[in-house]
């Protein structure tokens, strides 16, 4: 007979877990190596060395020697830099399964792709391993049909693109009067006389409230 009180339990258990975790508070970079509530299941220890000592210190697991040290580089031939050597162990050592299936995956293996696809597969394209934010991104739209001068330079990306913070840059028309209409319509001559496209003859996008005369 099914037991009609189980999705109830797994409830009561999911909430316990999640309020140990939330009760937990985050170890600092110091204590990377420490397990806690939120990280998950620790990491089995079957292929470890047998000796405790090595890395624990007395009768409490959870206490490492003070003295503990790892070269990951030395001890597995990869080298962590930037905001990966200063990531906890679990985030990548933990019962998700071998790492070394989740780092054959490239960036993809650990980390989301939150533009879905649309930007490619070279996360190392905009992104470095110090922080997360994008670089040089003035720099890489001017090799787009939109070259961004002046004021569209200093312009938030979701004032064109309207998922830009969610990560998806869906291509926007580049025609002036797709973003400036409301600024057309607040005229009093333009549309009178015809003027309603190629803004660019007489205005520069370094300030919308002049015109300049060819």
């Amino acid at each position: 007979m099914p037991n009609k009180n189980k999705p109830v339990l797994i409830t009561l258990a999911l909430l316990a877990l999640a309020a140990a975790c939330a009760l937990t508070p985050a170890p600092g970079l110091a204590d990377r190596h420490r397990w806690w509530a939120a990280l998950g299941p620790v990491v089995p220890h079957d292929s470890f060395p047998a000796d405790c000592t090595l890395c624990h210190l007395g009768s409490e697991w959870q206490d490492l020697r003070p003295d503990f040290a790892f070269d990951h580089e030395a001890k597995t031939g990869v080298r962590l830099e930037g905001a990966h050597n200063e990531a906890h162990c679990l985030r990548c050592h933990n019962d998700r399964g071998p790492v070394d299936a989740f780092t054959a995956q490239g960036c993809a293996g650990c980390h989301e792709d939150v533009h879905r696809g649309t930007l490619g597969v070279r996360c190392t394209d905009c992104h470095g391993e110090r922080v997360w934010y994008p670089e040089n991104q003035v720099a890489m739209h001017d090799r787009t049909r939109f070259p961004l001068h002046g004021v569209h330079a200093a312009t938030a990306c979701i004032r064109c693109h309207p998922g830009a913070t969610a990560g998806q840059f869906v291509p926007t028309d580049t025609e002036c009067v797709t973003c400036h209409e409301s600024d057309l319509l607040q005229t009093t001559n333009h549309i009178g006389l015809g003027w309603t496209n190629r803004c660019d003859r007489c205005h520069q996008p370094t300030k919308w409230e002049l015109a300049e005369e060819d």
